[in-house]
């Protein structure tokens, strides 16, 4: 049986998406409910229409969450669909990582090859960032597959001078930003500038198409923030995350100048050795053009980015007259965007916000790998070079150093075959070898998954040698942990006529007796505590009207970071002096748990 092009192409893809399915599926029930704060909310959203369209948190709808409600209302289908459990939020990512990799090899086939599309695909798929966030609750699975979409419309657009399609492509944007706000306008600027370059129009219809782009972008992106603005406070959630109780001010604030500007001094260190650290400060690395070089942030991502700059620049050269340029400009605009932002943010970072980097970085791979494979000189250089970076992530010592040895004897073969030998096999050969340290790195997202509410790889925990904030962190967590259902059965059997099973400081106590009951849990202060949702008198009433009997507090505060958050929990346990009873531990405590760190208290008016 004779193959042709077409069926190899096609086989080869479904083995690249098995393969990244299995990345994806092996062993997720290690990941339980994922981000327990936003699996709390889907359960809440589940519960109501109108915790559905406010985006709620608890089951109440006391605060929101302080995302937007786009990928969160793709996991309550999915509860909907499968019952609420761990797989069922955990799928739809999934779901959506595995449809970015099939995505992104149609986008860079079409105009680049079947080869680059496959090489592409292969990439992201292997991509130890995105195997990492795809296996989370996190939004960014949903983003990342939003803005391939928008991206299939921005290419045809420019190659057509369509304003349709440019419509489509901002108000997939648009939808973007009802995914993770502020995250997804980064690439605007550039698809804009691909379209002003790309499109076959006269410039002032390109002029006046970007504009009724731009608006219908405005008019998406704002439309329900604007809506939940609108409605009166007492008749919807407090907004999470915000201070004035606004999403448009969440939008801005929170999710826009507090990842890029830190407005607040970072502690020196925390406030008790018991506390919990911020989670802000795990992944932090200095600010500056040499950022994402750092080893950790490296190893997320860029493990081949000395072949994707090289195979670019070949590319760009090679085919910049040719029906390819709109799609490598796209590409090209879409990393360095990211990449300029990611360098510069001095306020809130994670890791895992790379996952934004890994589609284009991948496309532009498997691109150049097509531009280079004439030039076997460039070839050459490209891959002795990506090889020497991933030595740098990788570091030496131990297995390590046995993994530099094959990455540079593969590459070493290729060189060698590419002059006297069978190229395509000889290539596969040493592409093969630049994969090992990228597919160990994605393993460890799969063994050893760290945080899972901040997703990442480290092959340092994979074997075995996780590095001391993760170890920490781990240990605070479970001293802070309420997931006990002797807690619950407590909570249930003694609640009387409340309205709340509990109130809490904040919503990362709150959100594991969320996901175990299924009943409103008050969060007093939002997700981090410090939220101004309620001062001590409004509680106070509260309190009064019967609608909270039992808190549930943790030795270090729970209020929020800095000295606004010290006073306002000073305060909070004076009032539970004042007007609260310790229940002994014994009373709600399994034996599993007699070690944490939190204290439960019976309150009156």
């Amino acid at each position: 049986m004779r193959f042709s092009g077409i069926t190899w192409g096609r086989l080869g893809l479904g083995a690249i998406l098995a393969l990244g399915t299995a990345l994806r599926l092996w062993q997720l029930d290690r990941n339980r409910f994922g981000t327990d704060y936003y699996s709390a909310g889907v359960r809440s959203m589940a519960e109501s229409w109108h915790n559905f369209l406010f985006n709620a948190f608890d089951p109440a709808g006391f605060v929101s969450l302080d995302k937007p409600p786009v990928a969160f209302w793709l996991q309550v289908l999915s509860t909907k669909l499968f019952g609420f459990n761990g797989f069922a939020v955990l799928l739809p990512q999934v779901i959506e990582g595995v449809a970015a990799i099939a995505l992104l090899n149609h986008l860079v086939a079409r105009r680049c090859g079947r080869l680059a599309g496959l090489a592409a695909a292969l990439f992201l798929a292997m991509t130890p960032i995105s195997v990492a966030v795809d296996r989370s609750s996190n939004t960014d699975s949903c983003l990342v597959l939003v803005l391939l979409l928008a991206a299939w419309a921005m290419i045809v657009a420019a190659e057509r001078g369509s304003w349709r399609l440019l419509v489509l492509a901002m108000a997939l944007v648009g939808i973007g930003f009802n995914v993770k706000m502020m995250a997804a306008l980064v690439v605007v600027p550039g698809f804009a500038l691909v379209y002003w370059l790309a499109a076959p129009a006269e410039w002032r219809r390109r002029l006046v198409h970007l504009a009724a782009s731009g608006i219908v972008l405005a008019s998406v992106a704002l439309s329900w923030a604007a809506a939940y603005d609108v409605v009166p406070a007492a008749e919807r959630p407090y907004v999470g995350s915000s201070q004035g109780n606004s999403m448009l001010e969440l939008a801005v604030g929170h999710n826009g100048i507090e990842r890029l500007v830190r407005l607040l001094p970072r502690p020196a260190q925390p406030p008790r050795p018991d506390a919990p650290p911020p989670l802000e400060t795990y992944d932090d690395v200095p600010v500056g053009p040499l950022r994402l070089a750092d080893r950790h942030l490296a190893a997320q991502v860029a493990w081949l980015w000395p072949l994707a700059v090289i195979g670019t620049v070949i590319a760009l050269a090679a085919m910049w007259r040719g029906p390819a340029r709109p799609t490598i400009m796209l590409w090209v605009v879409w990393a360095l965007s990211y990449i300029a932002v990611f360098s510069a943010a001095g306020g809130i970072f994670h890791a895992y916000y790379l996952v934004l980097l890994a589609p284009p970085l991948a496309a532009l791979v498997g691109i150049g790998i097509v531009a280079l494979w004439p030039r076997a000189r460039w070839l050459a250089a490209a891959l002795v070079l990506t090889a020497a970076w991933q030595v740098y992530i990788a570091d030496t010592g131990g297995w390590r150093t046995w993994l530099a040895a094959g990455i540079a004897i593969g590459v070493l073969v290729t060189i060698i075959g590419q002059r006297s030998g069978p190229r395509f096999a000889t290539l596969a050969v040493g592409l093969a070898a630049l994969l090992a340290a990228p597919a160990i790195w994605s393993a460890s997202a799969i063994l050893a998954p760290g945080v899972i509410m901040l997703p990442s790889a480290s092959a340092d925990r994979l074997d075995g040698r996780a590095d001391d904030e993760t170890r920490r962190r781990a240990a605070l967590v479970r001293r802070y942990a309420p997931d006990d259902p002797a807690l619950a059965a407590f909570l249930i059997a003694n609640r009387g006529d409340a309205r709340y099973l509990l109130a809490t400081p904040n919503a990362r106590l709150a959100a594991p007796l969320i996901i175990a009951t299924g009943e409103p849990v008050m969060a007093i202060g939002g997700y981090m505590g410090s939220d101004p949702i309620l001062g001590l008198d409004d509680f106070a009433a509260r309190v009064a009207a019967g609608e909270v009997r039992y808190v549930l507090v943790g030795a270090a505060g729970g209020f929020g970071p800095g000295p606004e958050g010290h006073r306002r929990a000073q305060a909070f346990r004076d009032w539970l002096d004042r007007h609260g009873e310790e229940v002994p531990p014994t009373a709600w405590r399994s034996q599993r748990t007699r070690g944490n760190a939190l204290k439960l208290y019976a309150v009156r008016a």
